[in-house]
């Protein structure tokens, strides 16, 4: 599966969830729409729809910290059986590309003072992770050690999601801030393979 079709699929997928969704009671009803910018794991556009009291839908599109992976993808080259014999030296990650998809429950955290014009809540969720990597190998063929070969792999990684975080939505401006934390646990390549990633961001209210 090339890079554009796994956007192609993910983009079709989206677009049925927001025809979903539309119809559906917000949370907010002046603002159930939320778009913005996420930096971390991944970094991209992360759009947020508040479905009813206390529940919302994200969905975020862009790519991997490569950095945060460096020894995932280097462990990776021992499971490859193509490689079996030969010698790993180093490798490059090329490009990257994530989806997520996310189910979340919300709950209000009661505040004092000056901040308490705003907004502050809590949230948990699960979700769905789809990634998928273009990895350049650098190695030592196996049957001949002074031959060295390059190859390129596309990784492509499914897994489920759980997520802990927390927003902060202003009382004059349809800004939301957030920060927050996830573990996911893989079922396609390294089935079983637990990672933990954050990040945080900004959101536009409309």
């Amino acid at each position: 599966m090339t890079m554009s079709q796994s956007l192609t699929k993910v983009s079709i997928v989206f677009l049925l969830l927001v025809a979903f969704i539309t119809p559906v009671q917000a949370q907010h009803n002046d603002a159930p729409n939320s778009i913005g910018l996420r930096l971390g794991d991944p970094t991209g556009v992360t759009y947020k729809r508040y479905l009813r009291t206390n529940h919302a839908f994200e969905f975020i599109l862009g790519s991997g910290a490569h950095g945060w992976y460096k020894q995932y993808y280097k462990d990776s080259f021992d499971h490859f059986s193509r490689y079996d014999g030969d010698r790993y030296l180093n490798h490059r990650v090329k490009s990257t590309f994530t989806a997520l998809g996310r189910y979340l429950f919300q709950y209000n955290i009661p505040m004092e003072g000056p901040a308490a014009d705003g907004t502050l809540d809590w949230y948990w969720g699960i979700g769905g992770l789809l990634r998928s990597a273009s990895v350049r190998y650098h190695y030592q063929e196996g049957n001949s050690p002074f031959i060295v070969k390059d190859d390129t792999r596309t990784d492509i990684t499914l897994g489920t999601e759980g997520i802990i975080g927390m927003e902060y939505t202003f009382e004059d401006i349809p800004l939301t801030l957030f920060g927050e934390f996830s573990l996911l646990v893989e079922f396609v390549d390294r089935p079983g393979a637990v990672k933990f990633s954050g990040g945080t961001g900004a959101r536009f209210n409309f």
